[in-house]
């Protein structure tokens, strides 16, 4: 297991039950939110911190990810984040088979400028 997905997993067992509360709509806003994150322009980022901040970036968007599709019924295997790009690719393609396109969520939520804590 790769160190990204070491530190995916203590997240997750750290948040364990955190969310249980959240709907499956909120849930999907802190997708989308997180996703936007990742989307930023790169070199948005300055300072002595930027690989942290992007790092957290990126185990906030597979948690929440992770979360979402867990809602759905959409199984994951944490060893699978050792290649996160692709797991993250499988997971969307699950979300679509479930009409939930992520891309045109995105493209919408841009139009509004809603933003959301990620």
């Amino acid at each position: 297991m790769s160190i990204y997905s070491q530190l995916l997993s203590a997240a997750l067992v750290q948040t364990d039950g955190t969310d249980d509360d959240t709907t499956t709509g909120g849930a999907l806003a802190k997708v989308l939110a997180c996703r936007s994150k990742l989307e930023a322009k790169p070199g948005a980022r300055s300072g002595s911190d930027w690989a942290a901040a992007a790092l957290a970036d990126q185990l906030a968007y597979d948690m929440a990810l992770i979360e979402f599709s867990r809602r759905l019924g959409i199984e994951f295997d944490l060893s699978s984040f050792d290649q996160r790009q692709l797991e993250r690719n499988r997971l969307e393609r699950a979300l679509e088979t479930r009409g939930v396109a992520l891309d045109q969520l995105i493209e919408l939520d841009d139009l509004t400028e809603r933003s959301r804590p990620c």
